[in-house]
């Protein structure tokens, strides 16, 4: 059995898919890429819980009277687990837009080689011709 040749002129197809819906595909896959990242480390989450303790760490011991030792363990121990969770927080933020960031020149350089490179072939094609002559 003989596949259907379609009737269309080959170059219009192919100048459609390559400028067209190859360039629209490769951005959604970046896109698809950025969300699974999104959800790997959740940029909202994170902010909203900036400066809650680690871990969920805190002093649950009940205080009678005025003791200031005691007021000041408490103290100290909220402070903690709170400056680890933000400092914990900001690395995996910071790490989070550098994947984001990395993504992004990867995906652009890829677009721009991508919609470039006939153009390269052409000028290299002409520059080899024209050394053979």
């Amino acid at each position: 059995m003989v596949a259907h040749i379609t009737q269309k002129p080959l170059l219009p197809l192919f100048l459609t898919w390559y400028y067209l819906e190859a360039p629209i595909a490769i951005v959604r896959g970046a896109l698809a890429y950025a969300r699974a990242f999104a959800e790997i480390v959740p940029f909202g989450f994170l902010l909203l819980t900036l400066f809650s303790p680690w871990k969920n760490i805190v002093d649950r011991t009940v205080i009678h009277g005025i003791d200031l030792e005691k007021i000041g363990e408490k103290l100290s121990l909220a402070l903690l687990a709170r400056l680890v969770g933000c400092i914990v927080r900001i690395l995996t933020l910071a790490l989070g837009l550098l994947s984001e960031g990395v993504l992004f020149a990867i995906t652009s350089l890829y677009l721009s080689i991508w919609l470039a490179f006939p153009v390269f072939w052409f000028v290299g094609l002409t520059l080899c011709i024209r050394s053979l002559l």
